[in-house]
């Protein structure tokens, strides 16, 4: 199963309070295939869905909608009110009209039923990205108007999702993992919830580790470039006679830094015959450059 069919399992284990019962499985079916007289039906892909969905509606109504499978390499399913009597009684209910461009809130009796809504909502054209890959969760809506009024009540929420178009519809997203966290959390899916929050620190800990392992990886190219360069002055000035005249101190940092090109400086101060500081090493090596690079030049 894919994350985002384990988090509708989560959500479709969820049984509504009596109060949010109408307000679920309105969401459900508002925002399924189509919800008019002419018909009510969900397309999914996911078979836990279209049953929690057919679940839904007899809880409610008690009308048992059809289940109908189509398809051969992913099969779909489609739950269907099939009775226009039923069709009608559903509708005329709770007085929902025969729009399904505008959502109803006077089924939000309570803050429970508006989570009720939402989570029904999601499970009829919600998704949700795997964590490990990307951080996405998105709600396609076939119509621009019911996206709109959606977005408002998210927002109303603590759920600020930002919109594009998607054919006559509009398709709600956010690639916050904040902003998933809190969704997650407000349609009962806690347990995921966790999982997009284990998942961000966990990723945190690897760029963590990672930007430490670059860093070292420049600090060790730069340890290599830094030898090379002063190997190069020293051979140099030793093969055109000019080490042996060097002052004192220059020689022996430089007879230092040949008898152990791979070393640090850090690692030459401590196996220096003489005290040396790593300010004072470097200084006396880099003389040995500008004496070789002056020399370069003339």
């Amino acid at each position: 199963m894919s994350f985002c069919s384990d988090v509708k399992k989560e959500l479709l284990d969820l049984r509504p309070s009596n109060c949010c019962k109408p307000a679920f499985c309105y969401g459900f079916m508002l925002f399924g295939r189509s919800f008019s007289v002419k018909r009510i039906s969900l397309q999914t892909g996911d078979e836990n869905v279209a049953k929690g969905y057919c679940r839904a509606v007899f809880d409610s109504y008690r009308i048992k909608p059809q289940i109908t499978v189509g398809g051969t390499a992913r099969p779909t399913f489609v739950a269907e009110v099939t009775s226009e009597a039923d069709r009608l009684k559903i509708l005329a209910r709770n007085d929902f009209g025969m729009s399904d461009s505008f959502i109803d809130d006077t089924l939000f009796l309570r803050e429970c039923c508006i989570a009720s809504f939402i989570r029904g909502v999601f499970l009829a054209c919600g998704n949700i990205n795997d964590p490990l890959k990307e951080y996405r969760i998105e709600f396609n809506v076939k119509k621009e108007t019911l996206a709109l009024e959606l977005q408002a009540h998210l927002f109303t929420a603590g759920i600020n999702l930002k919109s594009t178009k998607n054919g006559k519809g509009l398709k709600l997203y956010t690639k916050d993992s904040a902003v998933i966290e809190d969704l997650l959390t407000l349609m009962g899916a806690q347990k995921h919830s966790l999982m997009v929050m284990d998942t961000k620190i966990m990723k945190s800990v690897k760029n963590n580790i990672n930007r430490a392992r670059n860093c070292d990886s420049a600090n060790i190219s730069k340890t290599v470039e830094a030898s090379i360069k002063q190997r190069t002055a020293i051979e140099y000035l030793k093969q055109t006679d000019r080490l042996e005249s060097l002052p004192h101190e220059l020689l022996a940092a430089a007879t230092l830094r040949l008898n152990n090109p791979d070393a640090t400086l850090k690692e030459l101060c401590k196996i220096s015959p003489e005290p040396l500081t790593l300010s004072g090493l470097n200084h006396r090596l880099s003389k040995i450059i500008e004496i070789y690079e002056e020399i370069i030049r003339n």
